[in-house]
């Protein structure tokens, strides 16, 4: 919520802007509506060099003259976007000011209300990727210097037929076709209200995706055409009742090509300008400059006639998705998969599965599914933990207790952590918890290793997803993608090396020089031989664990995983080629995937056939991948781990210990305090000057605390403080003078004086600097009080 501070402050700069708008000179430019030229076809290649896409140019862009455009339409996006079109010069302050005191802008008017002369002179003559007042004033200006070259009629034709519409629609008439399959002369009210809606955000308000969205988005319009007396009452009811009929999004077989979803990554990681790294910049300035923006990007890749040559693999792709029809029941109401296969060696992906049918009438049909913000991976977080117990010199036969409740207080949590899921035996080494997914294990093993543990492993293994530090990760609370999950086990396949992902290797200029080439550059991040221990015991999770629908002949490691109430199913595994990783779940969102036998269904809540956990679907899947992926391929084996430390020599730690009192020790004293008692200590550095540096100060849990064997205890060390330098600002205007002394750190305590030194009550702020205290120069800590004297008048 923004506070009414931050509007006045909007309102202040919209002021400003007007006073600029007003009073500035401004270098004037020759602003020609830019004319397309003619565009080379772009193409989307396999790894192999086969023909993939010519992605869609500018030649889905109709131009049109604005007497072809119906007035209804006209209206429609007028009403919507610019209300007062016809009435301002290209500037509407009003609705700057309307903007601003609604808290749209973020500190300034960087965004919102914006005229449609803005938005088009905006995106056309101006960096796209600038959101800057100094860019919305530029905007201001180009607006009406725009409108004062052309007529209003010009300004809207040229606007209509460069917005971009959704579903690869730019401009009015490319938009009537795609959605109606009609020309722009023939839209009804409905339809131009619909179209209207569309332009504030194309893509989430596709109304082949998101129908609900749309047609709230187009009653918006409807009754801004209403309130503007474009339309009356009977027009406005009968609009709202049109049942929005939409032409097919793909109305032909030729439109359709193969890893839909993966094409889909590839350009958006073209757009994002993902390929122009720090070092590739340096190299090519003159080329960087000219693809800063989005608009420039996209041009290029639509129009520029570019080869993209890939890492998928088509025949891979085709075997991944007919393993996901094979083993994924038909018709509706059934669960959907994802599924990813790496490289491990280079991090190259080669087979995407974003869903069933990317070309389907599913809603979510265009949604990657293996992407996104991605879904809970369950027990396929577990071997996280277990490297990065490993990493620490945990063995993997150490013992915990195994109930099948239990209930653990971390220090750092108010309520105890209850977790269920464990042994019938009641005790279990880390090999037969990971073999049979022992939550009561893991939950132990995470309270050791501290909350942080496996946000921590996830980010070196190579996913992008954020983890949240609670121990609860690694059971997979956190949304993960599932192509995070096969890069991090791809780097369990490569012995510790990670790679990030790769969709691209090779950007081909239209004459056939290199515009961009992929270097690949692993970096080492577990020690190989922990990674070989992890291994052993993941490919136990195959031959004799929850992963044996998984075996399909050959080594091979890997983990199932299994959301709450069976809301989401993963498998995750490698064999020393390549590594794999499947989701099976219901895109609408966390619905249970068990039969109608063990709940009440309804057409929301379907059931399935079978209780789908881990080790059914997604276990199934990519056996299915993996041997399709493994045709060919000679056998390999993974390296032999080293030797596990003997179980009657494992550690075992005391149910509980009671906290020392780690008070004034240094920590190499408090290092030998805790040596025999299984805590671990973490220390934390606080500046302060009350205590000797390198002192423990403050400890948590506090002394005499009862707490679980190898509970890590959080020391306060104390640290000398920062001290800074008080700068001069005797002479300054108050307002520079309070910044300069804030910025460093310093507290400002005021006083005001006339000119005869008399002191003011007064609620202006403004003056200059004549005395301070401590003077310049002292040295302080950050924090200490800074007096000054301003004399006003």
């Amino acid at each position: 919520m923004h506070s009414p501070r931050r509007s006045v402050r909007a309102i202040a700069l919209v002021v400003t802007a007007a006073l600029v708008l007003t009073s500035c000179s401004w270098e004037s430019r020759n602003l020609v509506p830019p004319v397309p030229e003619t565009a080379q076809t772009s193409i989307i290649l396999a790894r192999d060099g086969t023909l993939i896409v010519e992605p869609p140019s500018d030649e889905n862009r109709t131009s049109v003259l604005i007497d072809e455009i119906p007035q209804v339409m006209r209206n429609a996006v007028i009403a919507i976007e610019d209300e007062r079109f016809f009435l301002h010069d290209g500037v509407d302050l009003k609705a700057l000011v309307r903007s601003a005191s609604r808290g749209v802008t973020t500190g300034g008017i960087s965004g919102g209300g914006s005229t449609i002369t803005m938005q088009y002179v905006g995106n056309v003559f101006l960096d796209r990727s600038q959101q800057t007042a100094d860019r919305k004033l530029d905007e201001m200006m180009l607006a009406r210097q725009f409108e004062q070259q052309y007529t209003k009629d010009f300004i809207l034709q040229e606007y209509l037929n460069w917005i971009y519409f959704g579903a690869r629609a730019y401009g009015v008439e490319a938009a009537a076709q795609q959605y109606f399959d009609t020309s722009v002369s023939n839209l009804t009210l409905p339809q131009s209200a619909l179209l209207a809606g569309l332009i504030q955000a194309p893509s989430r308000l596709n109304p082949y995706n998101n129908r609900d969205g749309a047609l709230a988005r187009r009653e918006e319009v409807l009754n801004a055409m209403l309130r503007n007396d474009f339309i009356d009452e009977d027009a406005y009811l009968e609009a709202l009742d049109d049942p929005m009929d939409l032409a097919p999004e793909f109305d032909e077989v030729e439109d359709q090509y193969p890893a839909a979803h993966f094409v889909e990554e590839v350009k958006a990681w073209f757009l994002n300008g993902s390929f122009m790294t720090d070092a590739w910049v340096q190299e090519n300035p003159l080329r960087a400059a000219e693809l800063a923006t989005y608009q420039a990007r996209e041009d290029l890749l639509f129009r520029g006639g570019i080869r993209l040559r890939t890492t998928v693999d088509l025949e891979l792709q085709r075997q991944s998705e007919a393993a996901v029809q094979a083993i994924l029941p038909q018709g509706t109401g059934v669960p959907d998969a994802a599924a990813v296969v790496v490289d491990p060696g280079t991090g190259e992906v080669l087979a995407m599965v974003g869903g069933r049918d990317f070309f389907g009438d599913s809603q979510f049909a265009n949604v990657n599914l293996a992407m996104g913000t991605g879904r809970q991976a369950g027990s396929a977080m577990k071997p996280l933990a277990l490297a990065a117990a490993l990493e620490r010199g945990i063995s993997v036969t150490q013992s915990y207790e195994a109930p099948q409740r239990i209930e653990l207080q971390p220090p750092d949590l108010q309520e105890p952590w209850k977790v269920r899921g464990g042994s019938r035996t009641g005790v279990s080494d880390l090999v037969d918890g990971t073999i049979w997914s022992r939550n009561t294990v893991y939950a132990q093993l995470a309270v050791q290793l501290g909350a942080n543990a496996v946000g921590d492993m996830a980010t070196r293994l190579g996913m992008t997803s954020p983890i949240a530090p609670v121990y609860a990760s690694v059971l997979g609370t956190e949304n993960v993608t599932t192509l995070d999950l096969a890069a991090a086990y791809g780097t369990f396949a490569n012995r510790g090396i990670q790679h990030d992902p790769v969709f691209v290797t090779e950007i081909l200029n239209p004459d056939g020089t290199t515009l961009w080439s992929h270097e690949p550059a692993g970096e080492r991040v577990l020690e190989g031989a922990d990674v070989d221990q992890l291994t052993w015991v993941l490919s136990q999770v195959i031959d004799r664990g929850t992963g044996r629908d998984a075996d399909f002949g050959r080594p091979a490691a890997g983990k199932t995983g299994t959301a709450q109430n069976y809301a989401d199913a993963t498998f995750a595994g490698y064999t020393p080629d390549l590594a794999a990783a499947v989701w099976v779940g219901f895109p609408e969102g966390q619905i249970s995937m068990v039969p109608c036998s063990r709940k009440t269904c309804t057409e929301e809540d379907p059931g399935t056939d079978i209780q789908v956990a881990g080790g059914t679907y997604p276990a199934r899947i990519w056996r299915e991948i993996m041997t399709a992926a493994h045709a060919g391929m000679p056998p390999a084996e993974f390296p032999a781990p080293p030797a596990s430390a003997p179980p009657t020599t494992v550690e075992i730690l005391p149910d509980s210990v009671d906290v020392p009192d780690l008070f004034g020790q240094d920590l190499e004293a408090a290092g030998v305090t805790v040596t025999d008692t299984s805590l671990i200590l973490s220390p934390v550095e606080v500046e302060t000057d009350t205590f000797e540096p390198g002192t423990i100060i403050n400890q948590a849990p506090p002394p005499g605390t009862p707490v679980p064997g190898g509970t890590v205890v959080v020391v306060e060390v104390a640290k000398v403080p920062t001290r800074y330098t008080v700068p001069d600002v005797v002479g300054q205007a108050a307002t520079p003078a309070r910044r300069a002394l804030r910025g460093e750190g310093f507290i400002v305590d005021q006083t005001f004086v006339d000119a005869g030194g008399n002191l003011l009550d007064t609620q202006r702020t403004s003056g200059t600097v004549i005395e301070q205290s401590p003077p310049p120069g002292t040295e302080a800590l950050a924090g200490t009080t800074i007096s000054i004297v301003i004399r006003q008048g």
